[in-house]
């Protein structure tokens, strides 16, 4: 009797221990953090603010998600920021390290804001996306198409964006 107690428990040990070494642990993909730069008005000081991205997103999905933060705004504190008109939308595609963002809304109409906060808009836009992994500079169309400048502004949009190009 004791020969077979010990031949089974023999076996439920050999089973445990097998069983342990092909178990696989789930592994879980931590958020990623990214930053999402607005600016102040009248100053063109940037104000940085974090927000969680699906760890799974990369490329123009996460470049997408960025933008949409960006023309959601902040939850709080807005006041003092330059934001982009509600109801602007955007789509962003990739080519090589260059984030095409088609600007779609109210940025097809005259924006009556002054000159510094219309490049506020841009230099957030660009901030934002060129902090991005493979993000070098940013093309802004709008609605499908490339312009000198916005209609009613004066900033030039006809060259890809850097930062540099905010550089004072």
């Amino acid at each position: 009797m004791s020969r077979w107690m010990c031949f089974w428990t023999a076996i439920a040990t050999c089973i445990v221990v097998l069983s342990a070494g092909c178990s696989r642990r789930a592994q879980v993909a931590m958020p990623r953090q990214i930053t999402l730069y607005y600016c102040k008005a009248g100053s063109g000081a940037l104000v940085p603010m974090k927000y969680t991205a699906d760890a799974a997103m990369s490329g123009s999905a996460l470049e997408n998600y960025a933008v949409d933060q960006l023309l959601s705004g902040p939850a709080a504190g807005q006041d003092a920021l330059v934001l982009f008109p509600a109801g602007t939308r955007a789509v962003v595609t990739q080519s090589g390290g260059t984030a095409i963002v088609d600007l779609k809304g109210p940025l097809t109409r005259p924006l009556r804001i002054g000159a510094s906060d219309e490049i506020a808009l841009f230099k957030s836009l660009t901030y934002t996306l060129t902090d991005l992994p493979a993000v070098k500079n940013v093309q802004v169309l709008i609605d499908g198409h490339r312009s000198a400048v916005l209609p009613g502004g004066g900033f030039e949009l006809d060259e890809p964006l850097t930062r540099e190009t905010f550089a004072q």
